[in-house]
């Protein structure tokens, strides 16, 4: 079933492109970005792991303010000045990869959780007058939060939408608001994790948060609840018939079972290929690109917040943003060797991307801050993963 597929793509967010990697990981999206921003009563027992300082270099020692993705890439999306097959040595079988087809077959379940979630992003939402909050339902809620009578930075805000349910907030406070009415004005009282930050009053002393007792006063504003779409063969033809020439249920099924079978294949060679590889070295060119890249995101997350990198990042619960970039090291890593694995295979098998990926590249990144030679490198990697695929021995 060969489709345009521009809304399922960006429903099953199956890019192949190092960019897309990095973002999948890193990227918060703006309301959770929000929340993080401004709660500290969000979980972040990860964050309080976090090693004080990249194995890479502290946030100052990287000029992420003036990053461009085009950095450091010639015009053939190369690594400007270095030769990968210097710094990796690819498995004898890299044009003959082994990929048991067991492996990267989904299932059922796994086909009917896309569909879920691509209902839930369907979804609608209308107002709950007639009954108190439950779980599943959203409701929006003003807090102020105490430790021992003092407020703290980070534990106020207004117009909050959570959903409960989700657990993104301190164990204990969502059950909390479960069974409150619009309007109701009430306390919350939880006990931050061990290990957890600590954060400021308004006069900037600090204010022990790890294994304390904090009281949240909560007002619920609105309740309101989700309303998804029921997946009848008119629901997918009246929303993709158009845009993907999907117009049954069966067809969108399948459909995602192509698109999850194709994306299973990219991961399982890319992990073949990060398992058997022989990595001598990372150049530091390029693992300071992709730290500099996660930077600069956030740094222009911060600003859309009219915040500063450091207080994003003890939002989000870790000490500082040098322990933020830290926690990312191994992802960092990852991203430099796979750089590197597709531009060695680039220069050992002599792939060039076709014009028409180089085509859709384009469309993909047309921002002034993505550069000609980002678009090449990204059409470069798509085509050396369609070479990797065409070659790969599935049994």
């Amino acid at each position: 079933m060969k489709h345009s597929t521009k809304t399922l793509l960006c429903v099953l967010c199956a890019a192949a492109a190092a960019l897309c990697v990095i973002f999948a990981i890193f990227t918060l999206t703006k309301k959770q970005s929000a929340s993080s921003a401004s709660s500290a009563a969000a979980s972040s027992s990860a964050a309080s792991s976090a090693p004080a300082v990249s194995e890479y270099g502290t946030v100052d020692s990287f000029d992420y303010q003036n990053f461009t993705y085009s950095d450091g890439l010639d015009a053939n999306g190369y690594r400007t000045g270095i030769t990968a097959q210097d710094y990796v040595t690819l498995p004898d079988n890299v044009a003959a990869l082994p990929i048991k087809k067991a492996d990267i077959t989904p299932s059922d379940s796994d086909v009917q959780a896309r569909i879920d979630s691509l209902l839930s992003q369907y979804s609608t939402t209308q107002a709950v007058t007639d009954r108190a909050a439950q779980n599943g339902d959203v409701v929006n809620i003003d807090y102020s939060g105490t430790v021992d009578g003092v407020a703290f930075n980070g534990g106020t805000y207004q117009g909050y939408d959570l959903t409960l349910g989700s657990g993104s907030f301190i164990t204990g406070f969502e059950d909390q608001i479960v069974g409150h009415n619009t309007g109701d004005n009430f306390d919350v009282t939880v006990t931050f994790p061990d290990g957890y930050d600590a954060s400021t009053d308004s006069d900037g002393n600090t204010v022990e948060l790890s294994g304390k007792e904090a009281v949240f006063r909560v007002t619920v504003n609105s309740i309101s609840e989700p309303v998804t779409p029921e997946l009848t063969d008119q629901w997918v033809d009246s929303t993709f018939g158009t845009s993907d020439d999907v117009h049954t249920v069966e067809e969108l099924k399948a459909f995602f079972s192509s698109a999850l079978y194709d994306q299973n294949l990219e991961d399982a060679i890319m992990d073949a290929l990060l398992d058997t590889a022989d990595f001598k070295d990372v150049p530091k060119q390029i693992s300071d690109y992709y730290a500099c890249m996660f930077l600069n995101y956030y740094s222009q997350l911060a600003t859309y917040y009219s915040s500063d990198l450091n207080t994003l990042a003890q939002a989000q619960g870790y000490a500082s943003a040098d322990a933020m970039l830290g926690a990312s090291d191994t992802v960092i890593t990852h991203l430099a060797k796979q750089d590197l694995l597709y531009q060695a295979i680039a220069e050992s098998q002599g792939v060039e991307p076709t014009q028409e990926q180089l085509d859709a590249a384009a469309a993909s990144y047309s921002g002034s801050s993505y550069g000609d030679n980002f678009v090449h490198q990204t059409a470069l990697q798509t085509a050396v993963m369609e070479w990797l695929k065409t070659n790969a021995v599935v049994s």
